[in-house]
């Protein structure tokens, strides 16, 4: 570092005496010195932008490095300026090296596959292993994934697909990632004897706790793997001939549909292990399966034979591939899938910290997965300025608004309207369309009062009263068959439930998720700087109080209020990190100042919605389509003007008689849960309300014949 001095600072001559004049040789010294350091500085700087191939001069020796050629040329610049009386900094110090696990002395190491247009989630996998101290990798499968664990300093390999090209995320595309996995993990255990285990997870997945503690529990198993079971109480009582599906693998369970999922496995380093491997990259290269993916491949091989408990000391192994291989499989409540985490909330329920949760069961794609690791603060790569720190720079720190949802007692009042006189309560699904058309009103008109604000708007936490599945078969009781979830009543649901969240995250909507405002990373400004919006029934008499008047941190707002009276009432608490709506807020929001403004937010909230906003699915198969979907009401334009919200009342379709019966869709109507079966069938009513709840989970399928 050359020390320069201040322009401030009297120059001294030979002498020493303040004040006294510079000769002009000793100037034109100290301006060569200078012309020399900056131009050493710019040829270092050229060097380090050059290729390797680029860097020598004619009649250097190309048998030193580059790093030591830089390390020579900083040397000798150094002695020159240091015999030139110039301060100089040390050398800069050589990267670190990249830790790699030793494979030959760990206990295990877990594998993350992932190409580049899994970046992002890949990051957040990464940042989720690190703290536990688990020994990883990156199996890379291009170039860019390479690259970024050298940016992160983490430990990569290069996991080389079968055949080069681009992944498209179909059935051929997930049988080459299927081959490479086990290929590269078949490598790792024969090219290392002493490594014990395996594990492969994808990067859809966080981790809360390492898995070496549970893998040395169960040392006599060849393979684990995680499963695509809804219950821990299954799991936990070892429940035999239960009949339920996705929860086969339980020991006993012949007749039990079996789920085995291929993003989160374990192999032993047993020649069992092994054979198996391979064994599933042959047929993952057999063109007699090429409609048969990586994890329906692995379960059509564990499958092959009976499954049949592997004994006494291991309740829950079973012993799989015709008896040759010892199967643990991964219990849900530590091993969780999106379903049992974020749906259920199992883990959290039991008070257990899982080991890895894997964002399977959720609607919408990547975003999908953030937006549900956002909810649980699982997602650690946002910025301090997205929870409300203050840019470095420029903007002022992001504001916020967020809305009470009081759903649960609306819906209570509408059933003990509709319901109070009939001796039973009101049927789960009616509860979630007027449930869901509830909180999409107050969704929207928050969204607006936040753009209005220049806040980003922070979503509460959703309630549903059915869960959401392919299956028509959950028209018995609104819950997939198999799940913890009580019979009856609502229970939290994540936000692509009602909506996409890849729309929502198109929209420009600036939004953040429930549960945000709880999250550890919030600055203490935003955690305590909170003022509220209440929203009451009727314009006050006086609207707009003097600031002196106005008592705590609160303001009124009212129904039917516009965009110019709303930014006076705020005014008073404008600068609060966090405005909290709070009263009668389905559909108060009047609209902005401007039809064309508020019929471009029109656009917006149904560009949100698109063809989505809608519970599935009453129908199966390529047949009756057009009565699968059930459409959650849409609060009204604002560019209409404002009108009192009124809930949604459900009538009795047309089509309920013209449902065919091709893949058993007339039954499905007759289910109580069908508005077809509960709107003309008060025993349909009454079962569908939970009343009946017991019949509903003890006995076959309960269809109810239409009166």
């Amino acid at each position: 570092m050359v020390r320069i001095r201040s322009a401030h600072t009297t120059l001294r001559g030979s002498g020493g005496v303040p004040g006294a004049s510079v000769p002009l040789g000793a100037l034109y010294l100290s301006a060569a010195i200078c012309c020399t350091l900056l131009l050493s500085w710019r040829l270092l700087s050229i060097e380090h932008g050059m290729p390797a191939s680029h860097r020598s001069l004619p009649g250097d020796d190309s048998s030193i490095s580059a790093s030591e050629g830089r390390s020579t040329g900083f040397l000798q610049q150094s002695q020159q300026q240091q015999q030139a009386g110039v301060a100089v900094a040390a050398p800069p110090p050589p990267p670190p090296s990249v830790p790699y696990p030793d494979l030959d002395a760990v206990p295990y190491v877990v594998v993350c596959f992932s190409d580049s247009g899994y970046a992002d989630l890949l990051l957040n996998w990464i940042a989720s292993i690190k703290p536990t101290g688990a020994p990883f990798l990156i199996a890379a499968m291009d170039d860019r994934v390479m690259q970024l664990a050298a940016e992160e300093r983490v430990p990569a390999l290069r996991a080389d697909l079968p055949e080069a090209g681009s992944l498209h995320r179909d059935i051929p595309s997930f049988r080459a990632i299927g081959t490479a996995k086990t290929r590269f993990v078949l490598g790792l255990l024969e090219a290392h004897p002493s490594l014990p285990v395996v594990v492969v997870a994808d990067s859809d997945q966080v981790w809360l706790r390492p898995p070496g503690e549970f893998l040395a529990h169960h040392p006599a198993a060849d393979f684990y793997t995680s499963t695509d079971c809804l219950s821990h109480q299954l799991e936990e009582e070892i429940r035999p001939h239960h009949k339920l599906p996705r929860c086969g693998h339980i020991p006993n369970n012949t007749e039990g549909l079996r789920a085995f999922n291929g993003g989160l496995w374990a192999a032993r380093n047993t020649p069992a292990a092994r054979d198996f491997l391979h064994a599933w990259a042959a047929m993952l290269t057999d063109d007699q399966y090429a409609r048969t993916d990586d994890q329906h491949a692995l379960n059509i091989l564990l499958e092959k034979g009976e499954l049949r408990p592997a004994g006494p000391d291991e309740p829950r192994a079973v012993m799989a591939w015709e008896g040759k291989l010892k199967v643990q499989p991964f219990p849900v409540i530590l091993f969780a899938n999106g379903h049992v985490a974020f749906v259920q909330r199992l883990p959290w329920r039991h008070g257990v910290v899982p080991i890895a949760i894997h964002t399977t069961f959720q609607r919408s794609g990547v975003l999908g997965k953030v937006a549900r690791l956002r909810e649980f603060g699982l997602w650690l790569r946002d910025t301090p300025q997205y929870y409300g720190a203050a840019p470095l720079y420029g903007s002022p720190p992001v504001k916020f608004l967020a809305y009470e949802n009081d759903v649960l007692a609306f819906v209570a009042e509408q059933e003990a309207a509709r319901y109070g006189s009939r001796g039973h309560g009101m049927p789960l699904m009616e509860a979630h369309m007027i449930g869901m058309a509830y909180q999409l009103a107050m969704m929207r008109d928050a969204m607006a009062v936040a753009r209005m604000l220049g806040r980003a708007v922070v979503l509460p936490t959703l309630w549903c009263w059915c869960d959401f599945d392919e299956s028509p078969d959950i028209m018995e009781t609104c819950r997939i068959k198999g799940t913890d979830l009580p019979l009856h009543g609502p229970f939290e649901c994540p936000v692509d439930y009602p909506i996409n969240v890849y729309y929502l995250q198109s929209s420009g909507v600036d939004w953040r998720p429930a549960g945000f405002l709880h999250l550890p990373q919030l600055p203490p400004q935003v955690r305590h700087g909170r003022a509220v919006v209440a929203v009451a029934a009727q314009r006050p008499a006086q609207p707009f109080p003097p600031p002196p008047h106005v008592l705590g941190h609160g303001v009124v707002a009212w129904q039917g209020i516009t965009q110019g009276e709303l930014l006076q009432v705020v005014a008073p608490v404008a600068e609060a990190p966090v405005l909290v709506l709070r009263g009668q807020l389905r559909g108060f929001l009047g609209g902005f100042d401007g039809p064309s403004v508020s019929a471009a937010f029109d656009q917006t909230f149904e560009a949100i919605l698109g063809n989505e906003g809608y519970w599935c699915c009453a129908t199966w198969g390529p047949a009756d389509l057009e009565y699968r979907k059930f459409f959650y009401a849409r609060p009204p334009r604002l560019a209409d003007g404002w009108h009192e919200w009124r809930p949604p009342t459900l009538e009795l379709y047309d089509w309920c008689d013209k449902v065919s019966a091709t893949d058993g869709n007339r039954k499905f109507t007759q289910l109580p849960q069908h508005p077809c079966a509960f709107l003309r069938n008060t025993t349909a009513a009454e079962v569908a309300s939970g009343g009946a709840a017991a019949l509903a989970a003890r006995g076959p399928p309960l269809s109810v014949p239409v009166l």
